[in-house]
């Protein structure tokens, strides 16, 4: 756990003292030409000021460096025929997040990121999606195995649905170390890969069935109303108010599950994509992967919930909030057709 938070620390302060160094260069730079240098009396009291002006700098311009919303689309997953697309890409996810990315819902107030929300919330959007569906995933394969510790994939849905919020001590008690939540998803990860290592040697085969897909989009569809749900609750509370500092919370948040399930729904595709040609739902799948990259490629300056039928304010929740329903429809009609397919089929 201390190697944990050491490491986040040496990594947060790389990657801030980098960018504060050429900034600082181009000031020192700057004011070595000007003539009010003459007003300091050494050396000494010119570098106090900077040390001052840097403290005051540290918070909006740390938090400038560190903010980062990624959405980007522009990869694909390889693997082999045996294994999954669906768990390496959870695990790209996982490691571009906290190892690549500075994991941020978690960090106190000693980092200039504590005051960012757009990122974090973003974050554990993500990993809602990631964590819910490993545990789908874990529910149907492998289902033969007795011990828990021949089933990776059960150990690591309960690592990834651990609160993203959690660094080192715990929520009820201040003085208790816990494991951070950093680790728990580095632990995860390995699990997936362990898996997906096990599908590759052979030790595991990946039984691929209807009614299995059937259920992982079923869980999808649920997650996507249930987010939905609290949306349409926000805006019915509290799109009148003039101070309403949560509505973007909650569309980062969304966005980020959006966002990793639009990547999920291509893994998954990739896994069955035999099933979902022979049982003709391929239509029906674009669609929901279509909502759903229009929901993460969403990108206001300001978010705001407005009323909903103001001619002036826009409401950003319900415009998300419409991409993630169609998904969601979409993605429970594919249940209900995978479903009946298995009803039919037996």
């Amino acid at each position: 756990m201390l190697k944990s938070a050491i490491r986040i620390v040496l990594k947060y302060s790389q990657t801030l003292l980098s960018g504060l160094k050429e900034i600082l260069i181009k000031i020192i730079l700057k004011l070595s030409k000007l003539r009010f240098l003459s007003i300091f009396s050494s050396w000494t009291q010119l570098l106090g000021i900077l040390i001052l002006v840097f403290i005051g700098l540290y918070y909006p311009v740390g938090g400038y460096l560190i903010n980062k919303i990624d959405t980007n689309t522009e990869f694909e997953i390889s693997v082999s025929p045996e294994q999954s697309a669906t768990l390496e890409t959870m695990s790209y996810l996982i490691k571009r997040e906290v190892n690549d990315n500075l994991w941020t819902p978690n960090l106190p107030f000693i980092f200039p990121s504590y005051f960012l929300d757009n990122m974090p919330n973003f974050q554990l959007g993500i990993m809602s999606a990631v964590g819910r569906t490993t545990f789908a995933l874990s529910k149907k394969l492998d289902k033969g195995v007795i011990s828990e510790k021949e089933n990776p994939l059960k150990e690591a849905a309960m690592l990834l649905q651990y609160p993203g919020t959690i660094w080192m001590f715990s929520p009820q008690n201040k003085l208790t170390p816990v494991p951070s939540a950093n680790s728990q998803y580095r632990k995860g990860r390995r699990r997936l890969i362990e898996y997906n290592q096990f599908l590759s040697e052979g030790s595991r085969i990946f039984y691929k069935s209807p009614q299995d897909l059937a259920y992982f989009t079923k869980i999808t569809a649920s997650t996507l109303w249930k987010n939905n749900l609290n949306i349409e609750n926000h805006i019915r509370e509290y799109s009148q108010s003039i101070l309403n500092n949560k509505a973007d919370d909650l569309f980062y948040y969304t966005q980020g599950q959006a966002y990793a399930y639009y990547l999920i729904m291509r893994g998954l595709a990739q896994d069955y994509k035999e099933i979902i040609v022979k049982n003709e739902i391929y239509e029906d799948w674009i669609k929901a992967i279509k909502y759903l990259e229009s929901a993460s490629r969403l990108n206001p300056t300001i978010v705001r919930n407005g009323v909903l039928d103001s001619s002036f304010t826009p409401n950003h929740l319900a415009s998300i909030s419409y991409y993630t329903t169609r998904a969601a429809y979409v993605i429970k009609t594919i249940s209900f057709k995978l479903k009946n397919l298995s009803v039919q089929g037996q």
